[in-house]
C-alpha cells in the first residue's frame, strides 16, 4: 500500500486498546510488510518528534528497531544512511537543528549502569533521543515518553505496538493513527 501524498509505502495499521499496561495511556499496533515500510513509519514520526521528546525502543535481535530510527532521522531532515546502530559506543549524537541522540543499551546491564551515561546529556529538553534496548534504562526512563515494541512477524513482517505514557506521546500518536487510516 503506497501513501496517496508520497511514494513511501504505508504501514498497515490497527489500534490496539488492551490497556495490558496501566502505565500507558494509549496505543496502537502497527504491522509493516518490508523494511521499507518500517522506515516509512519512522518517516512519519521523525516529522512529528520535537526537542524534548524521548521514544524508548524495545526488541529483539533484528526486530527492526535501527531501521525504524534510520526513518526517524530521515523524517527530522537526516540522511538515513548515516544512523549506524552505536552497539559498541554505546551512543552517537547527530547535530542538526534539533540534535539527535541515538543510544543503544544492549551492551548495558541495566539501570544501574545506565545510571553511568550522562543522563542530563541524554534526556536533555534541547534534543531528541532514540533509545534501543530501552528496557535496559528500566526507571531512568523520564515520565514522558513514547514506547515502541518490535516484533518479527515473519521474515520481512514486523509487530509495531507503540505506547503513549502522558499527554504529549497521546499526541503523537493519535496523528500516526489519524495518517494511516
Amino acid at each position: 500500500m503506497v501513501h496517496p501524498k508520497s511514494n513511501i509505502p504505508r504501514p498497515d495499521l490497527r489500534e490496539s486498546r488492551g490497556g495490558q499496561n496501566p502505565k500507558f495511556e494509549d496505543a496502537l499496533e502497527i504491522v509493516t510488510n518490508s523494511v521499507e515500510e518500517t522506515q516509512a513509519l519512522g518517516v512519519q514520526l521523525g516529522r512529528l518528534l520535537q526537542a524534548g521528546d524521548v521514544v524508548a525502543l524495545h526488541g529483539e535481535l533484528g526486530s527492526g528497531k535501527t531501521t525504524l530510527i534510520q526513518g526517524i532521522a530521515q523524517g527530522l531532515g537526516r540522511d538515513p544512511n548515516a544512523i549506524k546502530s552505536p552497539t559498541f559506543v554505546l551512543m552517537r549524537e547527530y547535530p542538526g537543528e534539533i540534535p539527535l541522540v541515538h543510544i543503544d543499551g544492549y551492551r548495558l546491564s541495566g539501570a544501574p549502569a545506565a545510571a553511568w551515561l550522562d543522563v542530563e546529556l541524554i534526556f536533555s529538553p534541547d534534543k531528541i533521543t532514540l533509545i534501543e534496548w530501552a528496557e535496559r534504562f528500566g526507571e531512568l526512563l523520564p515520565e514522558n515518553h513514547i514506547e515502541i515494541q518490535l516484533s518479527h512477524v515473519s521474515a520481512n513482517r514486523r509487530r509495531l505496538v507503540i505506547a503513549a505514557t502522558r499527554a504529549r506521546a497521546c499526541e503523537i500518536i493519535a496523528t500516526l493513527q489519524a495518517r494511516n487510516t
